[in-house]
């Protein structure tokens, strides 16, 4: 099942890191597998894949950022991946397309974004989380040399434990043709960030506020979402409620952004936009289907605004968007160009479906 386990590859003398050794290991498994045990794996630079090696990781094999760099995996593989076909030195045909990375936990650490992939036909990322990254969880095309067709994401979980880190994002691509299903994104300011067009997004859910407020731990603002939760579940979660840390939103919630459509032809279908102060932007032909926006008033984030519109033709179908606290919007723009097909919206005034056309 593998042609290397990173146990073959120790440190070698004054290797003060894991980088050089798993360096080593992927350099020696070209179009092969690499198998990474479970285990915590300190890196202090970025660890590149060019020879269309891939990365089986145990669930609980952790790559920890431990200086500052740009990112702690970068994937290109080898070949001209702009030529419709990939040939061999002696001229024949190269198709390989199970390549893949899946499994793991790339912990960027506050230090490093955690994953790009720039060069490659058919690539799978599957099952891995990525922690805390600077500016990127997962970082697909970019000016980098090379490009991406045809890239499957399944079960990525893209999540931030850390203060500091407002601003960043977690899933951004300015390429096309590609799948993501069953992402999750947890406390990056912009879950998805898409650029690139015709682009299939499946069943994503994007939420925030895990990371507390500035000025409170991250121990306390728990302690608080516990008591607020638990008084609403009893029914006495009210005004008094709502008044305490009225301006106490979690560091992430600021300036949040779920889903930042800039690319045309995109179709997001099962997607759920959950709580955040933009829950759909939208600048391009784009299709919503079977979608949600919620905005959870326990979270203290008073407006919210569902969708967006800053361009382009929109289709809304068989959404539902929910206000709970009374002050959120349920659309912002020009109300041109936009399908409005059996959904429906539930809150305050600002919820009312208005008169498109």
């Amino acid at each position: 099942m593998y042609d290397h386990i990173l146990s073959q590859f120790p440190r070698l003398e004054g290797e003060s890191s894991d980088s050089a050794r798993i360096q080593r290991a992927i350099d020696a498994t070209p179009n092969g597998i690499l198998c990474i045990p479970r285990g915590d794996y300190e890196i202090t630079e970025t660890l590149y894949i060019r020879n269309r090696c891939s990365l089986d990781m145990h669930p609980a094999a952790r790559l920890i950022a431990k200086k500052e760099m740009e990112f702690v995996v970068e994937y290109a593989a080898a070949g001209n991946y702009h030529e419709l076909t990939l040939f061999n030195d002696d001229g024949t045909v190269y198709d390989n397309l199970g390549l893949f990375i899946r499994g793991g936990d790339i912990e960027g650490n506050g230090l490093a974004s955690c994953l790009a992939i720039t060069n490659a036909h058919h690539f799978t990322i599957t099952n891995i989380s990525l922690h805390n990254g600077r500016k990127y969880g997962l970082y697909v095309g970019g000016n980098r040399a090379g490009h991406i067709y045809e890239l499957i994401c399944n079960n990525v979980y893209c999540k931030c434990t850390m203060k500091g880190l407002s601003g960043n994002i977690g899933i951004w691509s300015d390429k096309h043709d590609a799948h993501y299903n069953d992402c999750i994104v947890v406390d990056y300011t912009i879950g998805m960030q898409m650029w690139g067009s015709a682009n299939r997004i499946t069943r994503c859910h994007l939420w925030s506020g895990t990371v507390p407020p500035l000025d409170i731990s991250v121990k306390d603002w728990s302690q608080i979402y516990g008591e607020r939760k638990m008084k609403l579940n009893n029914g006495v979660y009210g005004e008094q409620e709502q008044q305490q840390y009225q301006n106490a939103v979690p560091e992430m919630l600021l300036g949040s952004i779920s889903f930042d459509i800039h690319g045309g032809c995109n179709v997001l279908d099962g997607c759920y936009a959950d709580t955040a102060e933009i829950g759909y932007q939208i600048h391009s032909d784009t299709r919503l289907v079977n979608c949600d926006f919620f905005n959870n008033k326990l979270m203290g984030l008073k407006q919210s605004t569902a969708i967006r519109h800053l361009g382009g033709h929109l289709v809304v179908m068989s959404c539902a968007f929910r206000g709970t606290v009374g002050t959120e919007k349920l659309y912002e723009g020009s109300c041109e160009n936009v399908a409005w097909i059996a959904s429906k919206a539930t809150g305050g005034e600002g919820m009312k479906v208005p008169e498109f056309r």
